[in-house]
């Protein structure tokens, strides 16, 4: 009963979450005006706003104007309930879990907007790592030290690859919003799990890189968001980071 409800928490903080993410690139409040329709403007009802049920009874349209609505809504709903159970089966009903859940919704957030835009905004990050720092007093396997030393890891490392590519071909191999983020993620992984993170993010990044290039979805030189990469590194690191560890030293005897 207890992941019932919490599967269906996380549906409804999805929810909330898809505002976020189509207002804050928008400079828009996430909590004034209502929810309403971005063709008609008509104000959503709240039942027509219950996960997945209002998108399945409208068919995935306004039921004022019939505008389409972007499955995106419903699937960012389904992760967010899918991740909160995740989290939950980790680390039980706790301080930890508490955290983690504040973690994983600013961090679908800042992915997905940086997907869509190709920023990480200072007003995802900052008070990330804030809650980060004070969280990092109360959670027993975590301290004050190990988010520093996450924190400086995950920001030096990223900072040198800003600088060392200007200085090599004279653009930006990782953006601001990347170092940034990288420092923040550190404060909750601390700095062994942060390194953990930046190859698994590095490996994705590279695999997905080379196959959008094969399927001439982006050549060489385009650009491509590292923030998604940096999450899902994260997503791993948190969730299976133990035995992606236990696997690698294996097979390195």
């Amino acid at each position: 009963m207890t992941e019932v409800l919490v599967a269906l928490f996380g549906l409804i903080i999805g929810s909330f979450l898809n505002v976020c993410i189509y207002r804050i690139p928008k400079n828009l409040s996430i909590v004034f005006p209502n929810s309403h329709c971005p063709k008609c403007k008509k104000e959503i009802n709240w039942y027509d706003n219950i996960p997945i049920v209002s998108f399945l009874m409208l068919l995935g349209r306004c039921r004022y104007c019939k505008t389409k609505i972007s499955k995106k809504y419903l699937i960012v709903e389904v992760l967010v309930g899918i991740l909160f159970l995740i989290s939950y089966r980790n680390f039980g009903l706790s301080t930890e879990f508490i955290s983690s859940i504040i973690f994983i919704s600013f961090l679908v957030v800042i992915a997905l907007i940086d997907l869509k835009t190709g920023y990480i905004y200072d007003i995802t990050v900052v008070p990330l790592a804030i809650i980060g720092f004070v969280f990092s007093l109360f959670i027993p396997d975590r301290s004050l030290l190990q988010s520093l030393s996450g924190f400086a890891v995950g920001g030096s490392i990223f900072l040198a690859i800003y600088y060392i590519s200007l200085w090599l071909y004279g653009q930006e191999g990782m953006g601001m919003g990347d170092v940034k983020l990288a420092a923040v993620l550190g404060v909750f992984l601390g700095w062994k799990n942060t390194a953990l993170m930046i190859v698994v993010s590095f490996v994705i990044g590279g695999i997905i890189s080379v196959c959008l290039l094969l399927l001439k979805k982006k050549r060489r030189m385009d650009p491509v968001p590292f923030g998604p990469f940096l999450v899902l590194g994260t997503f791993i690191t948190v969730f299976a980071g133990d035995r992606l560890i236990n696997i690698l030293s294996s097979g390195l005897k």
